[in-house]
């Protein structure tokens, strides 16, 4: 039997439910007659209707071609959707006045994964490739023409193109290149965008908000990019449409299944594989996409534990195990070209164990151990499930209305138990004496929301977006602390702790925005959003306005500046900066205040000659009520007294990025320059601004793919940034409080006073395309993560010589790491 149809086979039993919600009992009369195919003038009739303008061309423009793009894009305007339109159709657009001009382009050359190449007036390459769609259209026109300023627009399929850690592409890794974005601690996911914090960061999939994103204490981010459409990436100038995130909005979208063949992708790298297959239930009306991805380190680590134990002395065994998988499944089906339903799945689950076990005949301060035990267990993840509704009313209008639950739950697990046996001097023999502890943690976040945006451009001047939201919050973090004592039957000693805490918020939000035209030189988006946020015993109310300004200086030139308020609710208490679930997830309270940001950019953006753009953005931003966890060496934050266990302050950045690139449609090479201050002000700490620890002073990344023939891509990266910030003390003395020896009391004059050395790297891979015997397109992938092997510091110590001397010491973790994966396309 063919491989796809088994593979279909076994699908259907999973979708059915779903499908038979969709649609109903139609499906089991007679077939549907096929619909019309979209055509590009279909499309234009559209956009008159929608934006009230007109269009003039000649009649050597076709305008009966097949339409090849996507579905259109929440909030898009008049130039987004003309860029969708005609890109890559060999058809180009121009704005003269009043009126949308269309002339033939030049060829252009389209490389297409999914094996269907648009039509138009193209020199059309097939590519034996599965990693990349890349059209030479205009991409930084767009950039040039847009209204906002900060925003980033990445197709889906161009993550698998650049650089993968261990050969498995990374959304997160791929924003960390970009200007304005600082990393954090080496090969971890972290995303501290302008000055931000790190858990400010608002991260929708399919318009549900995750706050688990990463894989491996970060060293993954949760995102398929299988099943990718495009992500729309926000540093500044925040359209009202989003709220509730200080920092940035990063707004996911997948893709819809195929609604006419079945087909899909195998991959397998050095610690995971993945899976993605999609097609149709019914033909043109309903289909699927499903996408799995699972990590295989749990069977590496089985074989190398064993050869661990095997060069211990006596009897200590040690077993670690970690794992991480994810789901994504996508059920769409189309009521008509005017309204559609789709079903959004997502499921993703990180456990890490670990148990030392030690049974010798060793002597301890005298006495015979038994055996002692260690054990640990960290589980964290995500679920949501939402339904997604689209429906155009009339011609003037587009609704969208999206219900969703989340569940993020995160929960850690520590023991340790110590058997041994003393001399029993009344009775004789031995006699055992077992002491033990162990703690557990929860931290649960459950969101109900509903949201509905209204899309409605009123004339050729006015475009108005509207909308409101609600989503109500569960936080149930929970704690259970033991100390016990016992003679191996029964326990004569048991210190018990246990604190349970249940907040129940409700958020709700209304907005209002108006994308206005007034020339063809000049265009503005003014919004306003509010919000009202309620505990028990506390309601807090943000009106946060928003506005971006656009002056175009010829058609590839453009001045732009933004003006945005945000505010978050919700707030991160952590003692660690690793995604681990070892801190809180809280919401303000009648003692917590919310977090609240202000942010100014301005900058100039072109589309210059030969293949070249330069976009120069500055900004200025400030944030107050951020919070710093202050638990005095406690690893768990304290559940019973969160609310007093941080310190509240300030920050501010400010700054300059650049972006300057270089493409063709067989290369492409960026530059981005970061020059940037990051400072905080927390009076519990120091009277006065002092530097973040991730106040990167200068950040260059250089990035470069070129295709060396049809079988051959080639990619590299280079990365540089000035060293992060520790605190070293300046002093020690002697602590006579205490009755252990060397006890000592460390101060410092200013908190981040020392900066570790400075961080750069080298990273290149090689794409080598290939067909099977079958005809299927196969990829090989080789690459090198940090290639000339710098050591680079991922964390510090402070160390005390003998004479009260303090030194610091930094030590690195990550040399040359080659990795492969292969991917078969079926």
């Amino acid at each position: 039997m063919d491989g796809r149809k088994i593979i279909t086979a076994g699908l259907i039993p999973v979708l059915a439910v779903m499908c038979g919600m969709l649609c109903g009992a139609s499906h089991i009369e007679s077939p549907l007659p096929q619909p019309r195919a979209v055509t590009l003038r279909d499309k234009v009739m559209q956009v008159r209707e929608s934006y009230g303008v007109k269009f003039v061309y000649d009649s050597t423009i076709d305008l009966d071609l097949p339409y090849t793009g996507g579905p259109a894009g929440e909030g898009e305007g008049l130039e987004e959707a003309l860029d969708r339109i005609f890109g890559g159709s060999g058809i180009e657009w121009r704005r003269r006045r009043g009126h949308i001009v269309l002339v033939h382009g030049e060829p252009q050359e389209l490389r297409d994964s999914i094996g269907t190449v648009g039509p138009g007036n193209q020199a059309v390459e097939r590519r034996d490739t599965i990693t990349e769609s890349r059209i030479s259209t205009d991409r930084y026109r767009r950039e040039v023409n847009r209204t906002q300023t900060g925003l980033e627009h990445i197709d889906g399929r161009k993550f698998n193109s650049g650089f993968a850690f261990l050969s498995s592409p990374d959304v997160i890794k791929a924003l960390q290149n970009l200007p304005g974005v600082a990393s954090g601690t080496e090969l971890l996911s972290g995303l501290y965008v302008h000055g931000g914090t790190g858990s400010d960061n608002l991260f929708l999939l399919d318009g549900v908000p995750l706050y688990n994103v990463s894989h491996l204490a970060g060293l993954f981010s949760s995102f398929n990019t299988d099943v990718v459409e495009s992500l729309d990436f926000y540093k500044s100038g925040f359209p009202a449409r989003y709220g509730g995130r200080l920092s940035s909005v990063v707004d996911v979208k997948t893709r819809d299944g195929d609604f006419e063949d079945y087909h899909g992708v195998f991959s397998i790298g050095l610690i995971d594989s993945r899976l993605q297959y999609e097609g149709p239930i019914v033909k043109g009306k309903t289909s699927f996409n499903v996408a799995m991805r699972r990590s295989w380190m749990d069977l590496v680590m089985i074989p190398g534990c064993k050869i661990l134990n095997n060069s211990f002395k006596g009897s200590r065994k040690v077993d670690l195990r970690y794992s991480f998988q994810d789901v994504n499944a996508r059920l769409t089906h189309l009521f008509s070209e005017d309204s559609r339903l789709s079903m959004n799945f997502y499921y993703g689950h990180d456990g890490l164990k670990f148990k030392d076990m030690q049974d010798s005949d060793e002597q301890e301060q005298g006495e015979p151990v038994l055996y002692n035990t260690t054990f640990a267990r960290l589980r964290w993840g995500n679920l949501s499930a939402s339904l997604d509704w689209r429906h155009r009313i009339g011609h003037s209008a587009d609704v969208r209305v999206t219900a969703y639950y989340t569940r993020s739950p995160g929960s850690t697990l520590a023991s340790a138990e110590n058997w041994n046996s003393i001399s029993n001097e009344e009775g004789g023999g031995n006699a055992y004496v077992v002491t033990g502890s162990s703690e557990d943690n929860l931290s649960m976040v459950h969101d109900l929301g509903l949201n509905a945006g209204f899309d409605h451009p009123l004339t050729d001047v006015h475009h108005f977006r509207y909308g409101a939201s609600y989503q109500y919050h569960r936080y149930s973090p929970q704690r259970r602390y033991e100390n016990y004592a016992g003679n191996g039957t029964e326990r004569f000693y048991t210190d018990y702790d246990a604190v349970d805490r249940l907040y129940h918020g409700h958020e709700a939000s209304l907005y209002f925005e108006d994308e206005m035209t007034f020339s063809g030189r000049f265009s503005a988006n003014a919004g306003l959003r509010y919000t009202i946020f309620g505990v028990p015993g506390k309601v807090y109310h943000s009106v946060e306005p928003r506005a971006a300004v656009k002056y175009s200086i010829g058609r590839s030139v453009s001045l732009k500046a933004s003006y945005t308020e945000m505010s978050q609710f919700n707030h991160s208490i952590s003692s660690i900066y690793l995604d681990l679930p070892t801190g809180l997830m809280m919401p303000s309270t009648a003692k917590v205040k919310p977090m609240h940001s202000r942010q100014v950019a301005a900058g100039v953006y072109t589309d210059l000659p030969h293949h070249l753009h330069l976009n120069v953005e500055g900004f200025w931003k400030t944030m107050d009520n951020i919070l710093e966890y202050d638990g005095l060496g406690v690893f768990f934050p304290p559940l019973d007294r969160w609310e007093s266990s941080f310190a509240t302050g300030k920050g501010r950045a400010f700054g300059a990025e650049l972006d300057f690139g270089y493409r063709t449609p067989a290369t492409e090479i960026n530059l981005y320059y970061t020059l940037s201050w990051n400072q905080r002000r927390f009076d519990r700490f120091y009277a006065d601004w002092y530097r973040d620890r991730n106040d990167n002073r200068h950040k260059i990344t250089v990035t470069a793919t070129h295709r060396l023939s049809e079988k051959i891509d080639l990619y590299m990266a280079w990365h540089y940034h000035s060293g992060n910030r520790i605190t070293v003390p300046d002093q020690a003395m002697p602590d006579d409080r205490w009755p252990w020896p060397d006890t000592v009391i460390y101060y410092y004059t200013e908190p981040n006073n020392a900066k570790i050395p400075d961080y750069h790297r080298l990273d290149f891979g090689i794409n080598i395309h290939k067909k099977t015997r079958r005809g299927n397109e196969s990829v090989w992938n080789v690459s090198f993560y940090n290639a000339y092997c710098r050591m680079n510091a991922m964390w510090a110590r402070v160390n005390l010589d003998d004479d009260n001397r303090i030194s610091g010491y930094a030590t690195a973790a990550f040399p040359l790491i080659p990795s492969f994966s292969y991917t078969l396309k079926f």
